[in-house]
């Protein structure tokens, strides 16, 4: 599985980097943290999948997370925020996210989607 991480700061994109190379069959195929810069990377990869941070420093994740899944409906796409409000929770689960984990409470969950993602029938949603 192709992993793309859409995250602005340094030291949470290294953290996921090591975190989910203990993950076999994933490959960490790009790393953006800005929003322009993540979509062009996405449309031009073979993506299979997405964390996707909400509060870039450029832009709205939640509005990348939308254009992506029109462009790319296939690509699973799990939010890792530090802004997981029921009402973000709400709006990133509307806009196609297919699961919504809290950076400070669920970074350990991100193997488990990841491994459920790579089964052939695997839920739509996962929280």
């Amino acid at each position: 599985m192709n992993l793309f991480i859409v995250e602005d700061s340094v030291l949470i994109q290294n953290r996921l980097i090591r975190f989910v190379e203990e993950v076999p069959g994933i490959h960490v195929i790009g790393v953006s943290g800005d929003v322009d810069t993540a979509f062009d990377k996405v449309l031009n990869t073979e993506t299979d999948a997405i964390i996707l941070d909400l509060q870039l420093g450029n832009g709205n994740g939640l509005q990348l997370l939308k254009s992506i899944k029109q462009q790319k409906p296939s690509v699973k796409i799990v939010v890792l925020t530090n802004h997981s409000t029921e009402d973000n929770r709400q709006h990133a689960m509307r806009a196609g996210a297919d699961g919504f984990l809290d950076k400070s409470t669920d970074f350990e969950r991100i193997p488990d989607f990841l491994h459920r993602w790579q089964a052939p029938n695997f839920p739509n949603h996962l929280n």
